[in-house]
């Protein structure tokens, strides 16, 4: 009741118009979408995604349908809880009231008289409120109860009892019965009993999906059900799932200890006993040095430096000549890297690198292999899109592009030639991943794509085959380890 009839009656609804007091609204849902008229909703505005952590949907306002058509309907809100989240053309979560409550049978009444003399009429409702659960005990404070084997229980064929109070009158030798009071028409105790429990529906839905541990993902899995139509899971926790509930509860009681701590200040003891104040302040003794170790294994880093060696993937020497061919081709470098804004959820995804690179590499030039040694500075971006960079024990992809500038030397053997290049990669990319250790170490694994780009201004005879131009494309795996501080 509390978690399938709101799936149901979740109707994505947009603003189309607006009147100046905010009190009248139209929205894009008419009789096609299951609207009916004098139909009852909760306006709700969704102002996270769904998967965040923290308030994602809000009450806007109550309302009811006054005009429909179609395809729109006109509402009266005759209570604004945020009437500034009321904007036109924006879209809404409309939760009515013959959705939430379809397929509820109406409840059955009752209708009981109780006629008493009017000194008797407290008396005599009250037993009759309880269903005379005293009638054949006048003695009961003589009785005590020791062991109750269940609780008292109600057999009727009606869902609620109307009660109407009379009293005895007399006229002459004739007696009569006079109205005390009279209880409400069941239609009206009807409409204002389906009102209360649409509140309750919504108010249990908000609560549910608006607490940081609720996510569909799971939800939907544990109503997942079978091609026979029968739950997959089992309806009853298992042991580990009552061991989180356990712990979920503990750190709630514990939070509302810290609430009630800073609200009394220093005056906070002042209600405890000497023995309730004991427990007291071992327990916050244990609070506390269990933020304490949280402090330090979650004390975010800000900077990280790291050495990485690179694999070349790619390999730009021919292979129609054969009198000389490098092996081993690698790389070294030594990267800083720093969060400029540190503590924004959304900044401290962003970080800027720096460092400097010795190359190992070779490229063919006037149909001869050569040799290439570099030497170069790097600047660059990172992005990190799921966690941030100085999150411990969890695996940070990350994403970026560098600026590389430096120097080069090119080498001939065959014809015993030699050059120097200034290069230039504008830009480069990288993707990777980094795992950060609780003792501060991390691994480092990225993958890096660029093209070098040389120029000439040095060389060792006149008439050379090394080129005053050249661009090498260059794709590295690169493993490295990280220590950050």
């Amino acid at each position: 009741m509390l978690t399938v009839a709101p799936a149901w009656s979740l109707s994505g609804a947009r603003l189309v118009g607006l009147s100046k007091s905010k009190q009248t609204v139209i929205f894009n849902l008419g009789l096609h979408d299951g609207v009916k008229d004098g139909d009852y909703a909760v306006i709700i505005k969704q102002i996270q995604p769904l998967g965040a952590k923290g308030l994602r949907l809000v009450p806007v306002a109550r309302g009811r349908n006054i005009k429909i058509n179609a395809n729109n309907s006109v509402w009266i809100l005759f209570k604004l809880m945020d009437e500034e989240l009321l904007i036109k053309g924006e879209k809404y979560l409309l939760l009515s009231e013959s959705h939430m409550l379809s397929g509820r049978r109406d409840p059955r009444f009752g209708r009981i008289s109780v006629v008493t003399n009017e000194e008797d009429v407290v008396r005599e409702v009250h037993a009759t409120l309880s269903d005379d659960q005293d009638r054949l005990s006048k003695l009961k404070h003589q009785y005590p109860e020791l062991v109750p084997l269940h609780g008292k229980e109600y057999k009727s064929d009606k869902d609620i009892d109307i009660v109407d109070v009379e009293k005895w009158g007399k006229h002459k030798s004739e007696r009569y019965r006079s109205p005390l009071y009279k209880s409400p028409h069941q239609d009206e105790f009807r409409r204002e009993l389906r009102l209360q429990s649409f509140e309750k529906l919504v108010t249990a839905y908000l609560k549910k999906v608006n607490d940081p541990n609720f996510n569909y993902h799971q939800f939907y899995d544990e109503q997942m059900k079978s091609e026979s139509g029968m739950r997959v899971r089992s309806s009853f926790s298992t042991e580990y799932e009552e061991f989180l509930a356990l712990k979920a509860k503990k750190k709630a009681e514990d939070a509302r200890l810290y609430r009630s701590l800073l609200e009394k200040g220093e005056g906070w003891s002042e209600d405890f006993s000497d023995e309730e104040l004991k427990l007291v302040l071992n327990q916050i003794s244990v609070l506390q040095e269990k933020d304490r170790r949280n402090y330090i294994v979650q004390d975010q880093k800000r900077f990280c430096s790291s050495i990485n060696y690179g694999m070349n993937i790619t390999d730009a020497q021919s292979d129609g000549d054969a009198s000389y061919r490098r092996s081993g081709l690698y790389s070294l470098e030594f990267d800083f890297e720093g969060v400029p804004i540190f503590g924004h959820p959304t900044l401290e995804r962003f970080s800027l690198n720096g460092g400097v690179r010795l190359n190992k590499s070779a490229m063919e030039a006037g149909g001869s292999n050569t040799s290439l040694d570099e030497i170069s500075g790097v600047f660059g971006l990172n992005w990190y899109p799921v966690y941030s960079p100085s999150i411990v024990e969890a695996p940070t992809v990350f994403m970026g592009a560098y600026l590389r500038s430096g120097t080069a030397t090119v080498e001939a053997p065959v014809v015993d030639e030699k050059a120097n290049y200034t290069l230039l990669s504008v830009p480069g990319f990288k993707a990777g991943m980094r795992y950060n250790f609780k003792n501060k170490f991390g691994l480092r694994v990225a993958l890096t794509m660029e093209s070098l780009n040389l120029y000439r201004y040095e060389q060792s005879s006149l008439t050379t085959i090394l080129p005053e131009k050249a661009t090498l494309f260059e794709t590295k795996m690169n493993f490295g380890l990280a220590y950050s501080f």
